[in-house]
């Protein structure tokens, strides 16, 4: 899956709040590591600054925040906008549960790449995932196609 890449990607998930509802992230965990990313799981009750201190101290591309409890028209921009102000707008971040549709302009404009509602296959997330990531590893990649040389003179 990410055989340009000498490591996997590795992504940040979390819970935001109060929300302790724990089913889906972590059949989203299970799901990413069988298809080779490299997850963290921050736990529950967390808050956007512990969640974007970790997702800085583990050096993770992507952050996935689960949502099930509303709160996220409050918590994913904050989350965002500090993630911008510490130094981490490089990392993807993603959301996943119950969005409702009119709440997902308002956290698309904040920052948050993609929204996956309830019901997504986990294996659109890791096509997302690994498609996002191989882009990524192609943008990285230093030029390394050079004109031949001319044969040594004699």
């Amino acid at each position: 899956m990410t055989a340009k890449s000498s490591r996997p990607l590795r992504i940040l998930l979390a819970k935001l709040g109060l929300d302790t509802h724990t089913v889906g992230i972590t059949v989203v965990a299970h799901a990413l590591r069988e298809a080779g990313m490299e997850v963290i799981f921050a736990g529950l009750k967390q808050t956007p600054e512990m969640v974007v201190s970790a997702a800085i101290q583990e050096d993770v591309d992507v952050i996935g925040i689960s949502s099930l409890s509303a709160g996220h028209t409050r918590s994913l921009p904050r989350l965002a906008r500090l993630l911008r102000e510490q130094g981490g707008a490089d990392k993807l971040l993603i959301v996943g549960g119950v969005i409702p549709e009119e709440d997902q302009p308002l956290l698309e404009a904040a920052g948050v790449a993609r929204i996956f509602t309830m019901g997504t296959d986990t294996r659109e997330i890791a096509r997302y995932l690994n498609d996002w990531w191989l882009a990524r590893l192609a943008r990285a990649e230093p030029a390394t196609r050079t004109e031949p040389s001319a044969p040594p003179r004699q």
